[in-house]
């Protein structure tokens, strides 16, 4: 009896089928952005406070210090707890510097009951964002340009109890240190938000209908070395309070962007005012608009700031400094395996035994995941 052959593989006429919904949504919305694009635009210009767009001046000859890390996502898993990993790399850039380098420091931390690599990582960056404005202070370094890969300002919503509060409270009494040092020494403070899937300015303006995040859409509206100056977290804080009762504006997503905002402004440093902006930088492999939110020093106001992001941004689209650490943050398979040994190694030395008794307590959860946690 002759068995039929399988074909092996998927047809590519069953791919075309499944993408086809796929792509009639994105052309649809893409179709209806186009549209929209100058009254959108009309409508930011006419706006005016807080929203400005504006062209990028000369370049500025300026020095750049960005601080990026990488971590396990999710923890190495063990019979005992979580093992996470954390890799901070801080890169110094620009022909203004006295000096070029690159440091990177690894961490590890071991939890009994929650992974909380994410927010530790997030602790570790601001550490390393604190000690290198001291190093500025002191005189040691001299940079223009605090750079850090993700936000300013700690997203997370409040935590009544547990690790994660207590951690919570570190990282923003270590962003009030760290906006408080980079006031005195004089250095702005850029948070580059490549994620950004919020749909706070188009619902603002009054394009509710429009599904494309405000980076996606900004990516349409602003032509290469523009930028727009969105405000202040405050500001668009109480701009959204004002679409209470608009026609077209849904009830829970606008009371869940409240309680978001709501928590970003209980974050942030006082006294000090963390704005947002979109730029589209020329010459990038992709046109889309990057979202960062900063911090401004006396030497480098909003303007000066904003142009200098869009010349070092080239390629990505990201300013290069930050590009840099974050090809040089990747935790490689043999960081993890010399970080998950020497833990067998030290806790076997501390309790005056032999690793096989304490390898139970530090024995990978699913030995069947070996390659892929170690790897």
């Amino acid at each position: 009896m002759q068995v039929p052959e399988e074909p092996i593989g998927v047809a590519p006429e069953v791919v075309e089928r499944a993408l086809g919904r796929a792509v009639r949504k994105v052309v649809e919305e893409v179709e209806k952005v186009r549209s929209l694009v100058r009254e959108v635009r009309r409508a930011i210009e006419s706006r005016g406070d807080p929203f400005r767009i504006g062209t990028a001046g000369p370049a500025e000859d300026l020095c750049y210090v960005a601080v990026d890390s990488s971590f396990t996502a999710p923890a190495i898993e063990l019979v005992g707890g979580y093992l996470g990993i954390v890799l901070v790399v801080a890169v110094l850039h620009g022909s203004r510097c006295s000096k070029g380098g690159v440091e990177a420091k690894a961490y590890a931390e071991l939890w009994f009951n929650e992974d909380l690599t994410s927010a530790v990582a997030r602790y570790y960056e601001r550490l390393t964002s604190k000690r290198l404005l001291e190093g500025k202070r002191r005189g040691e370094l001299d940079f223009d340009v605090l750079l850090v890969d993700g936000e300013i300002v700690p997203r997370a919503l409040p935590v009544r109890r547990g690790p994660s509060a207590g951690l919570l409270g570190r990282v923003v009494k270590l962003t009030e240190e760290v906006v408080e040092l980079a006031d005195r020494t004089d250095t702005a403070v850029v948070g580059v938000l490549k994620r950004s899937y919020s749909r706070d300015l188009v619902s603002i303006l009054g394009f509710d209908q429009l599904r494309l995040s405000d980076k996606a859409v900004m990516s349409l509206v602003l032509r290469p070395g523009e930028y727009l100056v969105a405000g202040s977290h405050i500001d668009i804080y109480r701009e959204l309070e004002g679409l209470r009762g608009r026609p077209g504006v849904r009830e829970d997503w606008l009371e869940a962007r409240l309680r978001w905002y709501r928590s970003i402004v209980n974050n942030m440093p006082v006294g000090y005012t963390v704005k947002l902006a979109y730029y589209r930088a020329p010459r990038t492999l992709y046109p889309t608009a990057t979202k960062v939110e900063y911090v401004t020093s006396s030497s480098l106001h909003e303007d000066l700031l904003l142009s200098s992001l869009v010349h070092i941004s080239t390629g990505t689209g990201i300013p290069v400094p930050i590009d840099y650490a974050d090809a040089l943050s990747t935790i490689t398979k043999e960081l993890k395996q010399t970080v998950y040994q020497k833990l067998l190694a030290e806790v076997a030395k501390e309790v005056k035994a032999e690793a096989r008794e304490v390898v139970p307590l530090l024995s990978l959860t699913n030995p069947e995941k070996l390659s892929r946690l170690l790897g």
